[in-house]
């Protein structure tokens, strides 16, 4: 997450240009609220992260507020990083023309339905291959666009 170098909502923050009084007026929370939300001490509402993700123009901000708030989607979703978009597509396509060699043994795998033993390797393989793709696929959706 490119954000770990920072806490994530003091970034949104800053992206919006706010100082942590208006921030917290703008959000409908007190400036304790902001403080304990850039210090990793609280969470704030998923509401509270909309407001800030469409204020900031920073929609991945939502992605990330899920990984921190949720074990579960943490363990489930890739980590994202924001780049331009001319990279964010270039990876993607990469990862497209990768995967295509492993579509064809997939789609011999799964063909009867089952995994077997000998199959089984090759199967985690082509999955680790697929999240890649995955994850590529969302850091198009969150991509810096440039000036809108």
């Amino acid at each position: 997450m490119e954000s770990s170098s920072r806490n994530i909502y003091k970034n949104a923050r800053d992206a919006a240009g706010f100082t942590q009084e208006r921030w917290a007026t703008f959000l409908g929370v007190s400036v304790e609220s902001v403080r304990l939300y850039e210090t990793g001490r609280g969470l704030p509402s998923d509401e509270v992260v909309a407001r800030m993700a469409d204020v900031a123009a920073m929609p991945v901000l939502c992605y990330w507020h899920l990984k921190l708030k949720s074990g579960v989607a943490n363990d489930l979703l890739p980590e994202v990083d924001v780049v331009p978009l001319p990279q964010a597509v270039v990876q993607l396509l990469v990862e497209i023309k990768n995967f295509r060699t492993d579509l064809d043994e997939l789609l011999i795998i799964a063909a009867d339905g089952l995994v077997d033993e000998t199959e089984s390797d090759r199967f985690l393989q082509i999955l680790d291959r697929l999240q890649t793709l995955i994850r590529a696929a969302i850091m198009v959706n969150y991509a810096e666009r440039g000036a809108e």
